[in-house]
């Protein structure tokens, strides 16, 4: 079982200088639980297999263009980054207060709170992290400077095989990974997968 999935190839430019060139997911992408999610669909040209021209290729559900989605994306990425940050620290000046006064609160419930956060702060961290890196700046301030130039739609091969997507250079890490964390790509890529077989 097969599928052909859309990717829109676009070059980034800070300041007139040429940063790379890049492939973003242009199904998959909608279909993430989470924002930061949405940055892994983004893959360097050079480490996946792109063809022009295919048979039976799932539509292309990007509304926007790459270069709105992207500047859009790292605003929120870093709004949401420090708002996560703040709700774990002031999680945990709370609950050492209690510890300190000698309240029980429940020892595992906030074990397990803060590392839903600390969960939530890491993605949130890694994402922006890679997004700066890709469009080459370290604050909302140098968005201005990029410039993304979409080149047209290309298209990748996955299949599913033991549990993990494959593409034609290999096991696909942030597919499988998806695949087991993220109900909502789970739901859409077997869904996309079983079409194909109609």
């Amino acid at each position: 079982m097969t599928m052909n999935v859309p990717y829109v190839l676009f070059e980034v430019r800070k300041n007139g200088k040429k940063r790379g060139t890049f492939a973003i997911d242009t199904y998959f992408i909608e279909f993430v639980s989470l924002e930061p999610r949405k940055v892994v669909m983004i893959k360097d040209t050079s480490a996946v297999a792109l063809k022009e021209e295919v048979n039976d290729a799932l539509p292309k559900l990007l509304g926007k263009p790459v270069e709105e989605l992207l500047k859009g994306l790292y605003r929120e990425l870093l709004e949401n980054s420090n708002e996560v940050r703040e709700k774990r620290i002031t999680h945990m000046r709370r609950w050492n207060v209690w510890r300190i006064l000698g309240i029980p609160t429940g020892h595992s419930r906030h074990v397990a709170i803060d590392e839903e956060l600390s969960k939530a702060e890491r993605e949130y961290s890694l994402a922006l992290a890679l997004l700066e890196r890709i469009l080459g700046v370290k604050g909302e301030d140098e968005l201005e400077g990029v410039k993304i130039t979409e080149l047209g739609v290309l298209y990748r091969k996955l299949r599913l095989a033991d549990g993990r997507v494959l593409g034609e250079e290999g096991v696909d890490k942030v597919y499988t990974n998806l695949l087991k964390i993220d109900p909502v790509f789970r739901t859409a890529f077997f869904s996309a997968l079983f079409k194909t077989l109609e």
